[in-house]
C-alpha cells in the first residue's frame, strides 16, 4: 500500500531530506516574519475568471451548509459522475474508500456516481484498457450516451489515454485533480535512488497485491518499473503529450493542490509520508509533496487549494492540516459541470 512503500522510501531518501536544509531553513524564517506580522498570505489562483476554493483562505469564499448545493436533488448532472483512482488505487480496502466519503456526498446530492478499479501499479496503457469495459459497463446500466469524468493523480491520464483511443465521443468533461500531466519529478528521484531494476520494486509489488488486491490481484500483473516511467517527465513531454491531444469535443478542466514542509503560503503542512520525497523538487517550484503545480494544469486550469496529494482524495480518514474540505470541493466541481450544461 502507499503507505508501506513511503515507509520504504523514506528510510533510503532519509539523508537526502535532511540535507535539503535550504528549503526549511528559508521556510522556517519566512514563518518567523508572518507570525511576528500576524498575517498569511494567501493562496493565488489561476483563472480568467475569480473563483472561490473550499476552506483554504478567509479571502476565499467557503460553500456552507452539508446538504446538496442545487434546488433540489433531481438537479444534479444529466451525465454520471466517475472518479477515477491513481497510482496505488483502489475502490474500497476493508472499509476505507479511495476517494473518502465523496461517492456518499455526492450521491446525497442526486448525482449518480461510479468508482471503478483498474490495476494499482501499472502502465497508463494497460490501466486505461482495464478501465473501458468497466466504463461500457457503466454506459449500459444507465442508459447515458456521455460521462463525466473527475480523475486524481494518474486516472487523469488513463483517461486521456481512453479519450483518443475511441471514447472521445462518449466523454462529456474530464476534471482532472493532482495529475502530472508533465510528469513528476518523484519518478526520477525514485530511480535514482532505486535504479531502475531493483528487487525491491518486486516486493513491493508483491505487497499491493497483498493489501490492495487482496487476493483479486497477482504481483506479476503488476509492473511499478514501467508505471513509474510513465509518471516521468521525460515520458511524458517526449511522448505522450506530443501524441494524446485534448479532443475538441470534451471540456477539459484541471486543479492543483499545494502544501509544503511549515504550511507557509500554503496553509497545509505536508504529511510525513510525502516528505522524503521534497528533494525531488527544484527549490521555489510549489507542489502538493507528489505534483508540481505547473505539472497539474490542463485543459482550463481552475486553481489551486490548500491540500497536499493525498488531502485532494480526503486521505486520510478526511484529516488535514489546513481547512481544505474534500466533500465541498467535489461537490463544487459536480454542480458547476451541471452549470454548464454537463
Amino acid at each position: 500500500m502507499l503507505t508501506r512503500f513511503l515507509l520504504v522510501c523514506s528510510i533510503v531518501c532519509a539523508q537526502l531530506a535532511l540535507s535539503d536544509g535550504k528549503l526549511l531553513a528559508n521556510e522556517m524564517s519566512q514563518m518567523e516574519r508572518y507570525s511576528s506580522q500576524g498575517v498569511m498570505p494567501p493562496i493565488v489562483t489561476q483563472d480568467s475568471t475569480p473563483r472561490s476554493f473550499l476552506g483554504v483562505d478567509d479571502d476565499i469564499m467557503v460553500v456552507k451548509g452539508d446538504g446538496y448545493l442545487g434546488t433540489k436533488p433531481q438537479d444534479a448532472s444529466r451525465y454520471p459522475i466517475v472518479l477515477l483512482h491513481g497510482f496505488l488505487g483502489w475502490d474500497k480496502v476493508f472499509f476505507l474508500d479511495y476517494f473518502y466519503h465523496i461517492r456518499k456526498a455526492l450521491e446525497a446530492d442526486g448525482f449518480t456516481v461510479f468508482t471503478p478499479q483498474v490495476n494499482p501499479v501499472a502502465s497508463i496503457e494497460t490501466r486505461a484498457q482495464q478501465l473501458a469495459p468497466l466504463l461500457d459497463r457503466i454506459f449500459a446500466q444507465t442508459g447515458a450516451k456521455k460521462i463525466n469524468i473527475i480523475a486524481h493523480s494518474m486516472g487523469g491520464l488513463d483517461a486521456r489515454y481512453l479519450i483518443a483511443h475511441g471514447y472521445g465521443d462518449r466523454i462529456a468533461s474530464l476534471t482532472t485533480v493532482g495529475t502530472p500531466h508533465h510528469g513528476t519529478p518523484v519518478a526520477d528521484l525514485i530511480f535514482g535512488v532505486f535504479g531502475q531494476k531493483n528487487p525491491l520494486f518486486k516486493a513491493f509489488e508483491f505487497i499491493v497485491a497483498g493489501v490492495i488486491g487482496m487476493g483479486s490481484i497477482k504481483p506479476s500483473e503488476l509492473n511499478l518499473r514501467e508505471n513509474l516511467y510513465n509518471l516521468s517527465k521525460d515520458y511524458m513531454e517526449d511522448y505522450f503529450n506530443l501524441y494524446y491531444l485534448n479532443n475538441p469535443g470534451i471540456y477539459y478542466q484541471s486543479y492543483a493542490g499545494v502544501s509544503s514542509l511549515t504550511g507557509i503560503k500554503t496553509g497545509d503542512i505536508l504529511d510525513v509520508l510525502l516528505m522524503p520525497f521534497m528533494p525531488a523538487f527544484k527549490y521555489g517550484n510549489r507542489s502538493d509533496g507528489l505534483v508540481e503545480i505547473e505539472s497539474a494544469k490542463w485543459g482550463r486550469f481552475r486553481g489551486i487549494v490548500s491540500a497536499d496529494h493525498v488531502n485532494l482524495i480526503g486521505q486520510l480518514f478526511g484529516k488535514t492540516s489546513s481547512r481544505f474540505d474534500h466533500s465541498k470541493f467535489y461537490k463544487k466541481i459536480a454542480w458547476e459541470l451541471v452549470d454548464m450544461g454537463y
